[in-house]
Protein backbone atom coordinates (compact mmCIF):
# COMPACT_ATOMS: atom_id res chain seq x y z
CA UNK A 1 0.00 0.00 0.00
CA UNK A 2 1.45 3.21 -0.86
CA UNK A 3 0.20 6.69 0.92
CA UNK A 4 0.39 9.95 0.63
CA UNK A 5 -1.01 12.85 3.13
CA UNK A 6 -1.23 16.52 2.94
CA UNK A 7 -1.59 19.02 5.07
CA UNK A 8 -2.98 23.02 4.75
CA UNK A 9 -2.52 26.45 6.78
CA UNK A 10 -4.91 28.31 4.53
CA UNK A 11 -4.56 31.93 3.77
CA UNK A 12 -6.74 34.11 5.92
CA UNK A 13 -8.96 35.17 2.87
CA UNK A 14 -9.79 31.43 2.32
CA UNK A 15 -13.75 30.29 3.72
CA UNK A 16 -14.85 27.22 5.03
CA UNK A 17 -17.23 26.85 1.92
CA UNK A 18 -14.02 27.20 -0.67
CA UNK A 19 -12.02 24.65 1.47
CA UNK A 20 -15.10 22.03 1.45
CA UNK A 21 -15.46 22.67 -2.64
CA UNK A 22 -12.29 22.28 -2.99
CA UNK A 23 -11.65 18.86 -0.93
CA UNK A 24 -14.72 17.15 -2.70
CA UNK A 25 -12.95 17.91 -5.92
CA UNK A 26 -9.89 15.77 -4.31
CA UNK A 27 -12.32 13.02 -3.19
CA UNK A 28 -13.93 12.52 -6.55
CA UNK A 29 -10.59 11.44 -7.30
CA UNK A 30 -11.37 8.17 -5.34
CA UNK A 31 -13.09 6.89 -9.23
CA UNK A 32 -8.90 6.48 -10.34
CA UNK A 33 -8.44 2.55 -10.65
CA UNK A 34 -6.16 1.57 -7.82
CA UNK A 35 -7.23 4.05 -5.26
CA UNK A 36 -8.20 2.23 -2.51
CA UNK A 37 -9.58 5.23 -0.90
CA UNK A 38 -9.06 9.15 -0.01
CA UNK A 39 -10.21 10.98 3.18
CA UNK A 40 -10.22 14.92 3.36
CA UNK A 41 -10.77 16.05 6.95
CA UNK A 42 -10.40 18.91 9.38
CA UNK A 43 -6.93 18.56 11.31
CA UNK A 44 -8.47 18.27 15.44
CA UNK A 45 -5.84 17.05 16.53
CA UNK A 46 -4.27 19.79 19.80
CA UNK A 47 -0.46 19.86 18.18
CA UNK A 48 -1.87 20.68 14.50
CA UNK A 49 0.56 23.98 14.21
CA UNK A 50 -1.85 25.70 12.44
CA UNK A 51 -2.42 22.24 9.85
CA UNK A 52 -6.28 22.70 10.12
CA UNK A 53 -7.08 20.05 6.98
CA UNK A 54 -5.68 16.94 6.00
CA UNK A 55 -5.73 14.72 2.55
CA UNK A 56 -5.18 10.96 3.07
CA UNK A 57 -4.81 9.26 -0.30
CA UNK A 58 -4.06 5.03 -0.29
CA UNK A 59 -3.59 3.20 -2.84
CA UNK A 60 -2.35 -0.20 -3.83
CA UNK A 61 0.91 1.26 -5.18
CA UNK A 62 3.08 4.01 -6.29
CA UNK A 63 1.69 3.76 -9.97
CA UNK A 64 -2.26 4.72 -8.42
CA UNK A 65 -0.33 7.59 -6.39
CA UNK A 66 1.46 8.64 -9.90
CA UNK A 67 -2.43 8.33 -11.59
CA UNK A 68 -3.93 10.47 -8.84
CA UNK A 69 -1.22 12.75 -9.02
CA UNK A 70 -1.30 13.14 -13.16
CA UNK A 71 -5.19 13.06 -13.46
CA UNK A 72 -6.54 16.15 -15.13
CA UNK A 73 -8.67 16.56 -12.31
CA UNK A 74 -6.64 17.00 -9.91
CA UNK A 75 -4.37 19.28 -12.03
CA UNK A 76 -7.27 21.79 -11.66
CA UNK A 77 -7.88 20.91 -7.60
CA UNK A 78 -3.80 21.42 -6.85
CA UNK A 79 -4.06 24.45 -8.69
CA UNK A 80 -6.90 26.32 -6.61
CA UNK A 81 -5.29 24.77 -3.75
CA UNK A 82 -1.99 26.68 -4.80
CA UNK A 83 -4.49 29.62 -4.72
CA UNK A 84 -5.86 29.01 -1.45
CA UNK A 85 -2.79 27.68 1.02
CA UNK A 86 -0.71 29.18 3.09
CA UNK A 87 1.42 26.85 3.60
CA UNK A 88 1.16 22.70 2.41
CA UNK A 89 2.80 20.11 3.96
CA UNK A 90 3.30 16.43 1.90
CA UNK A 91 4.62 13.29 3.24
CA UNK A 92 4.46 10.18 1.22
CA UNK A 93 5.29 6.31 2.37
CA UNK A 94 4.51 2.45 1.55
CA UNK A 95 3.10 0.68 4.15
Amino acid sequence: MQIHIALYKWKSSVTTDQIKAVLDKIKALEKIPSIVEISCAENTSEYNEGYTHVILVRGENQAAIDAYRNHPEHDIAAKEIEAMEDEGIGVDFAT
